[in-house]
């Protein structure tokens, strides 16, 4: 049997965090441990907390469109037909006026570069997942493609060449990284993710696919590879790995095509 070789194929980021993503075929490592622009933005309400897909199902039929170059971002709601162009920084009150009347509370537009508005800062900069894993999951779904299943989960990096659930390498037990290389940038592969309600919900329309979790973690459980660590967490209802990127590589390129080598295990404690 063939060593698989692993490939980087896709690299998405997601410049206001819950709204749409772009796609890139090389990103920047920025000094927050993550890719520059990924999650730069959020949307907060007046008192700071997060207007997100896992509390607010109205994030999810809000389209989004990104010119990186020009700092320009693009809204779409369910009942227009055109898009709403605003510069990110010039036209900063405009956006919010504009969130703030579809979401129906007053809201701001945060900015942060350092990667404070990720989930999981630190540990999880970014997340990989394989383009088998995600053609898999779809499987287990009636009317469900894989298009629609990559927008569920939201991976940062996806990476081609493998079997399904081959990202499971990536991650061991509590204390103990992986570490690997995606061309010449060094990752530490820190644990699964586990997943919350967004997965479950059409990511354009927000419905909810019913017993989504609960087959997804039986399914999951039928298709573990016996070498998966998995099973030492509590339960399985996990899928992408969350990985953390030493301080070492800021400002190195990472690029879709390159080669992903797998170093080893090694002790390893997240920065707190």
């Amino acid at each position: 049997m063939m060593e698989p070789k692993p490939v980087l194929s896709r690299i998405t980021i997601y410049p206001i965090k819950s709204l749409d993503g772009i796609d890139l075929e090389k990103a920047e490592i920025s000094s927050g441990g993550c890719l520059l622009h990924d999650r730069e933005f959020a949307i907060s309400d007046e008192k700071g907390n997060f207007i997100i897909g896992k509390t607010n199902p109205l994030v999810h039929m809000l389209r989004t469109s990104f010119d990186l170059e020009n700092e320009t971002v693009s809204f779409r709601l369910p009942d227009e037909e055109s898009w709403n162009l605003f510069h990110l920084q010039k036209e900063k009150s405009k956006i919010q006026s504009y969130l703030s009347h579809y979401f129906g509370v007053r809201v701001v537009l945060n900015q942060n570069k350092t990667g404070r508005f990720m989930d999981i800062p630190d540990i999880a900069g970014v997340t990989v997942l394989s383009t088998a894993s995600l053609e898999s999951v779809s499987e287990w779904y009636e009317n469900i493609g894989l298009p629609e299943t990559r927008k569920r989960f939201r991976a940062t990096l996806e990476i081609m060449g493998v079997q399904a659930f081959w990202e499971d390498r990536l991650f061991s037990t509590e204390g103990r990284g992986i570490e690997f290389k995606v061309g010449d940038v060094t990752i530490i592969g820190m644990s699964p993710r586990e997943r919350c309600v967004v997965p479950t919900r059409n990511p354009e329309t927000g419905v909810i696919t019913s017993g989504f979790a609960k087959s997804f973690a039986k399914y999951r459980n039928k298709n573990l590879p016996h070498w998966s660590t998995l099973n030492n967490y509590r339960h399985h209802y996990y899928l992408t790995v969350n990985c953390y990127i030493p301080e070492t590589e800021t400002g190195k390129l990472i690029e879709t095509g390159s080669a992903v080598e797998i170093i080893g295990e090694k002790y390893f404690y997240a920065p707190s």
